[in-house]
C-alpha cells in the first residue's frame, strides 16, 4: 500500500478535490480548459513526489522523502488552482474594487501617488520589484532548509496552510473578486518605467478584458495573478517567516520579508487594505492547519464495572 504521512495525504486530498471540482466547473460552464499544456509541468513535479516515495519505499532517510515529496506537491497544487482560478472567468459577479477604493479614501492611500512618489527613487523600486518576485523562491528555499534540518513535522504544517490559505484566497476571490487599482488608475508611460512596475496599469486592462469577456481556452501560458483582496503575497511572507521560526533563518528571513509590504503595495497594485486582509487569511490558515495536523486522541476506557 502507498504509504504517505497525514499531512500527505490530506495535501494530496485537497489537490484531487480541485481537480475534480475544475473539472465539474468546466462540464457545467462549457469552459475551454487545455490541461494538455499543464502536463509537461505537473509532470516535472510529480517526479519529486515519486522519488520521494521511493526513498521512503527504500527505507532511507524519511525526512529527505518529506522533502522531495513536499518540493513536488507545492508546485503541482499550485498548478491546479491555477486552472480553477482562471476558469472563473468572465467573471458573473461584479468587482469590490469601488468598496476598497473607499476604504482606502478613508485611510489616505492612493496607489497612483505612491508609484509616483517610488518612480522618484528608481533604484529603491528595483529593489522592491526583486523582492516582491522572490515569494516563490524564498518558499522552495524554506522546503529544502526544513527537509535537510528534519523538520518533517513543521514541513507538513508549511504545507497544510498553503494550501488552506490559498482555497481561502480564491474561494473568496471567486465570491467578491477584485484585481486592485493597477486596472482602473492609468500613469505617465515614463513613471512606470521609472518604478520598474511589475504589475502595471496594462496587465490590469488584461484582466479588466479577461473579465468581461474571458480567455476563450485556459492555457498554462495565460495563468496570471488575479487576486488583489487578500492579498496573497503576503500570505508567502509570513509563510516563509511563520515556519522559520525556531531557526537561524528567522530573523533573515523577518528582515528580507519587511520591505514586502511596500513592495507588494507598489508592485502588486494593491489596494492598503488587501495586506490586512492577507494576515487574516494566514492566521487563520495556520490555526486552522495546526488542529487539522493534531494527532487524535484515543477514546478513554471504560470504567470497570
Amino acid at each position: 500500500m502507498l504509504y504517505l504521512h497525514r499531512g500527505e495525504w490530506l495535501a494530496l486530498g485537497i489537490i484531487m478535490s480541485v481537480v475534480l471540482w475544475t473539472v465539474i466547473a468546466q462540464i457545467i460552464g462549457n469552459i475551454d480548459i487545455n490541461w494538455q499544456s499543464f502536463v509537461p509541468n505537473i509532470r516535472f513535479f510529480a517526479a519529486f513526489v515519486a522519488f520521494g516515495l521511493l526513498i521512503r519505499y527504500r527505507g532511507l532517510a524519511d525526512h529527505y522523502a518529506v522533502l522531495f515529496i513536499v518540493f513536488g506537491l507545492v508546485p503541482i497544487f499550485a498548478s491546479v488552482l491555477s486552472i480553477a482560478n482562471m476558469s472563473a472567468f468572465p467573471l458573473q459577479r461584479p468587482l469590490i474594487d469601488e468598496a476598497l477604493f473607499a476604504i482606502d479614501h478613508a485611510l489616505g492611500y492612493e496607489w497612483d501617488k505612491i508609484v509616483v512618489w517610488a518612480a522618484g527613487y528608481p533604484e529603491m523600486s528595483r529593489i522592491l520589484s526583486k523582492i516582491y518576485l522572490s515569494s516563490f523562491p524564498q518558499i522552495f528555499a524554506l522546503i529544502i532548509y526544513l527537509g535537510v534540518t528534519r523538520r518533517a513535522a513543521t514541513l507538513h504544517h508549511f504545507l497544510l496552510t498553503m494550501m488552506l490559505s490559498s482555497l481561502m484566497t480564491i474561494a473568496f476571490w471567486f465570491l467578491w473578486p477584485s484585481f486592485g487599482p493597477s486596472a482602473y488608475l492609468t500613469l505617465p508611460p515614463e513613471v512606470v518605467a521609472a518604478a520598474g512596475l511589475v504589475v502595471t496599469p496594462d496587465y490590469g486592462a488584461v484582466l479588466m478584458r479577461f473579465a468581461e469577456q474571458g480567455l476563450g481556452t485556459v492555457e498554462r501560458h495565460l495563468v496570471l495573478g488575479t487576486v488583489a483582496f487578500p492579498s496573497y503575497h503576503i500570505v508567502m511572507s509570513l509563510l516563509v517567516v511563520w515556519f522559520a521560526r525556531g531557526t537561524w533563518l528567522f530573523w533573515p528571513a523577518l528582515l528580507f520579508n519587511l520591505p514586502m509590504i511596500p513592495a507588494t503595495l507598489i508592485h502588486g497594485g494593491h489596494h492598503l487594505i488587501d495586506l490586512p486582509g492577507g494576515l487574516g487569511c494566514f492566521a487563520l490558515a495556520v490555526i486552522l492547519a495546526g488542529k487539522i495536523l493534531q494527532p487524535r486522541k484515543a477514546a478513554p476506557e471504560p470504567a470497570a464495572a
